[in-house]
């Protein structure tokens, strides 16, 4: 039993009378009652609700796949279960203990498959919810606290800007001194980043896409929830009328792209980046004929997008590089192996950078 279902249950007891200290007059123990007020505290979460947590946060869950992604890059050893399966090239990386704990599904989503039952019996303190918050959330996690006795928090996670406050919230409601060494890294990337842009006058911004799908013809459009990082470093070509926030983009067309022949083009994974040289629809696209197209990392999780989580953290110190590599004074290496030791605990051989950052880089 959770600590806030063990203070219900105990309050419960109390307001029937069934309790030695009720029955018999006495007034409660007051170490027993400090010692009870200081098995909790209560934090007000992104959507304003004030939360009653226990002090001290060890078994944790999520809500759905963002949550699970940003939760195993702070305290994996928390996770009493998965919201998702993670495959045999992400456990490489995020460690393949987790293919043993329980898997309970997501709250939101297509899937909507939470499994309340599976949840209840891991005994997690907190469910931890991450992302865009929908104007029905409050009221769901209050519904959800309600029908399984946990308490449920949500952490607004955005763009490039919130990854530093997510990890900040994250060090206060976990206690966490690697969600705190997370958030200053997260913001110093980004300025560091938005320094070098800064300097680079809008017209010599490459024209840029990033293109998606099995035909390479959807793309994230300019001002879309997932182009964060193709918006802040160049100049996004995909301008469309109702940029869309999904993993799969807007579908475009060859024909629309070819018109705005982008200068540079970055594939998701590896989508048509192996073939489309040999295309003779793409041939005449300036950054296919000069051969700047490169293809995005995605090993445990995609750089750019899918989820656009702190993912992106990574993706945006690469992709800057890519477009100004002329501006930084570093290693590539070094900044990648950085990321993964502190956010996926997982030191990169040279096998695995080489493997990781085939088709992303300038030979």
């Amino acid at each position: 039993m959770s600590a806030v279902a063990a203070l219900a249950v105990a309050a419960s007891l109390g307001a029937c009378g069934g309790t030695p200290a009720a029955e018999s007059g006495q007034q409660p123990d007051s170490q027993q009652s400090a010692a009870e007020q200081a098995a909790t505290r209560v934090v007000t979460d992104s959507l304003g609700r004030e939360v009653e947590i226990p002090a001290e946060v060890e078994r944790i869950a999520a809500s759905g796949p963002v949550a699970q992604q940003v939760l195993l890059t702070v305290a994996p050893e928390r996770m009493v279960g998965l919201s998702g399966e993670l495959t045999d090239e992400q456990l490489a990386y995020l460690g393949e203990d987790l293919a043993d704990l329980p898997v309970f599904g997501q709250i939101y989503g297509g899937k909507g498959d939470f499994n309340k039952e599976a949840v209840a019996a891991a005994d997690p303190q907190l469910i931890i919810d991450v992302g865009e918050a929908k104007d029905s959330l409050a009221e769901e996690l209050n519904a959800l606290q309600g029908q399984i006795g946990i308490p449920c928090v949500h952490i607004d996670s955005t763009d490039l800007h919130s990854y530093a406050d997510l990890y900040d919230q994250l060090a206060d409601i976990l206690g966490s001194e690697k969600a705190a060494e997370l958030a200053d890294y997260c913001r110093d990337a980004v300025a560091e980043v938005e320094a070098v842009v800064a300097e680079v006058p809008e017209g010599e911004r490459p024209r840029a896409a990033y293109l998606l799908g099995d035909t390479g013809t959807n793309a994230m459009a300019r001002g879309g929830f997932q182009s964060g990082i193709i918006d802040l470093c160049s100049e996004n070509v995909v301008v469309v009328d109702d940029p869309s926030s999904s993993g799969k983009g807007n579908e475009i067309g060859l024909e629309q792209i070819a018109l705005w022949d982008p200068e540079l083009i970055v594939f998701v994974g590896d989508s048509i980046y192996d073939t489309v040289g040999d295309e003779p629809a793409w041939a005449e696209l300036a950054a296919i004929t000069s051969g700047n197209y490169f293809r995005a990392p995605s090993v445990p999780y995609n750089w750019i997008s899918m989820p656009a989580s702190v993912n992106q953290i990574i993706g945006l110190q690469w992709y800057a590089r890519l477009c100004y590599p002329e501006r930084f004074d570093d290693d590539l290496r070094d900044v990648v192996g950085e990321y993964y030791r502190l956010f996926y605990g997982h030191d990169l051989t040279d096998e695995e950078y080489d493997a990781l950052m085939r088709g992303a880089v300038r030979e």
